[in-house]
């Protein structure tokens, strides 16, 4: 699995979230643990100490009628201690208890009282030791003392009663200690339940999460092999995949342009094909001119004239290319103006009668009224109505009509002609600045105009009316 990708940093991710969890979760559920067994202990300890007590309170005078006949602890009667202690012992043995409490009974001397002999006894000097010093700190306390003890590495938990002011046969204190060791393997076991359940948790969740960074990912590599199809010129096809909701404007956006680039890639190509027509005819004929003026040939004005008018024609059709590519550029800026609407196209009527004369063609103009105002870069939108005026020209038979009229907050300038008007399949296309007409020459002056009125953020279509092509742009007055 690649390191920078989106089904890693998914699956990465997850992992990180869920050994923080398993990590939290032991934190947690330990600390849980031993405060709850650090309660429970306590609570059965003492539930344990108050049945001891009880027991060696009660049956003590059984066997130590009265203090004056408390021998000291090494030359009592082993019966009776050992029938004693056996007492104590069975009243240690708490049936819901995790613990393995023991006692050691002292007398009001601090001596043990016990059946055993020295080298046998059951509980370690240094433990004992230990209880016997804690007893020494305080010779006048009445009450019951906790220990928390850690010898040799084994825990002990410990509570020591003094009993000498409740009877009078001699015993002193009474010690309940047990080891924690139980408990620890108890807490440890736990841990291992519990670890073997998030190892096994956190395999499924990981599976489970590299399944679904897969699902996740896929949509990106088939997108990503389809714009790589794109980048190698293979426009038109269309992504067919079930997709997320939150994918699916970009996929339908990647259709579009894939759509859009296939247009533009035939444009282009069209263009190409006509632009080198056109480019061709003139320089044959500045050629085959010139060299009829090499070798006499020809008549030099009239090869002059014809090198001069192909010239020209070259010098407009480059001059309409440039243009349009900086119409196209962030840099091309516009200069926006409070322009009179009608001054507007009086101006570019006035430029084009002299063409439209030499055709024998008459601009007519209605509802030029004053006082409409609209906010442009008037030498841009001049360019924009002047090159619709000159379509018209070219294929009108008599009359070019311009007209004003206000619709809804905007301005509708309508520019048509009586010429044959516009084939219905060459409507759509009429604007694209590559594209040729049957009945047409080369020329850009259309897509020239569509980007400027849309610079203008207005709006300008064609269409056919009872005498012949209309063209419309719309812009929004002030």
């Amino acid at each position: 699995m690649k390191r920078n990708t989106i089904k890693w940093k998914i699956f990465k991710y997850n992992i990180i979230v869920i050994v923080m969890l398993i990590t939290l979760t032991t934190i947690i559920f330990n600390v849980a643990v031993r405060v709850y067994f650090k309660k429970d202990i306590l609570r059965q300890l003492n539930k344990i100490a108050s049945g001891t007590e009880n027991t060696a309170l009660e049956h003590g005078p059984d066997f130590f009628p009265g203090p004056e006949r408390m021998p000291p602890p090494k030359s009592q009667n082993d019966n009776d201690l050992f029938k004693y202690y056996s007492m104590i012992d069975d009243s240690l043995k708490e049936p819901i208890s995790v613990l393995n409490a023991n006692v050691i009974l002292l007398d009001k001397n601090k001596n043990r009282i016990t059946p055993y002999k020295e080298k046998s006894s059951d509980i370690s000097k240094d433990l004992m030791s230990r209880f016997t010093n804690e007893v020494n700190k305080s010779k006048t306390f009445s009450t019951e003392k906790y220990l928390n003890l850690n010898l040799s590495g084994t825990k002990y938990i410990a509570i020591i009663k003094p009993v000498f002011n409740k009877n009078s046969f001699g015993l002193g204190w009474i010690i309940i200690y047990s080891s924690l060791e139980k408990i620890n393997q108890l807490q440890l076991g736990i841990n291992l339940i519990l670890f073997i359940i998030l190892l096994f948790s956190a395999l499924l969740i990981g599976i489970l999460s590299s399944r679904l960074s897969k699902k996740i990912s896929d949509p990106f590599s088939l997108l990503n092999e389809y714009i790589s199809n794109i980048a190698e010129k293979n426009f038109g096809s269309i992504v067919e995949m079930p997709i997320y909701d939150e994918l699916k404007e970009f996929v339908v956006n990647i259709n579009i342009m894939s759509e859009k680039l296939e247009v533009y890639d035939k444009a282009q190509k069209t263009f190409l094909q006509n632009a080198s027509h056109e480019f061709r005819n003139p320089l044959m004929s500045i050629q085959s001119y010139a060299e009829g003026i090499m070798y006499d040939v020809v008549d030099k004005k009239i090869a002059a004239d014809v090198i001069i008018n192909e010239s020209k024609r070259m010098t407009h059709l480059v001059e309409d290319l440039l243009y349009l590519s900086r119409l196209d550029a962030i840099e091309e800026h516009y200069h926006s103006d409070e322009l009179s609407i009608s001054k507007l196209i009086n101006s570019c009527i006035e430029r084009m009668e002299v063409i439209a004369n030499k055709n024998n063609i008459v601009i007519a103009s209605n509802g030029l009224k004053e006082g409409i105002m609209v906010m442009g870069d008037e030498d841009k939108l001049s360019r924009a109505v002047a090159n619709i005026i000159s379509n018209c020209i070219r294929y009108a038979k008599r009359t070019v009509t311009v007209t004003l009229k206000v619709v809804n907050k905007k301005i509708e300038i309508t520019i048509g002609d009586d010429g044959p008007g516009i084939d219905n399949n060459e409507l759509p296309n009429i604007f694209e600045r590559f594209y040729k007409g049957k009945k047409g020459n080369f020329g850009l002056g259309l897509s020239i105009s569509k980007n400027i009125v849309e610079r203008h953020n207005g709006k300008i279509t064609a269409r056919n009316s009872e005498l012949g092509a209309l063209f419309v742009i719309e812009l929004t007055i002030l």
